[in-house]
């Protein structure tokens, strides 16, 4: 079974293959922060900090709200703001593998 750890947290927990984060999370108390659930609003964004390459590829929705993100957080922060870090949405990404995964506010 796949594993999803929070930086900076204890608790390691264990989810099925093929799960989507939020739902996981949640199933086992651990509510993440939250908006549409539909992958829209971007409220539920997470930085991927290790195993990026355990999700399934993001739809296009998904893609279309992350790029929204990263523009406005770079247009705030500069051009090199979170450039090179991997964000997903807790609420679209599927999992395959183990992650760890940071809280974006």
């Amino acid at each position: 079974m796949p594993t999803v750890s929070i930086k900076n947290e204890d608790k390691v927990f264990q989810v099925a293959e093929g799960s989507i984060i939020f739902d996981a999370l949640e199933d086992q108390g651990r509510s993440l922060p939250h908006g549409c659930l539909a992958g829209s609003c971007g409220a539920c964004r997470i930085k991927i900090t290790k195993g990026s390459e355990n999700l399934q590829m993001p739809s296009e929705i998904e893609k279309n709200t992350i790029l929204a993100i990263k523009t406005n957080y770079q247009r705030i922060h500069g051009p090199d703001y979170l450039k090179d870090d991997t964000l997903r949405l807790s609420c679209r990404a599927k999992l395959l593998g183990d992650i760890e995964i940071e809280l974006i506010k």
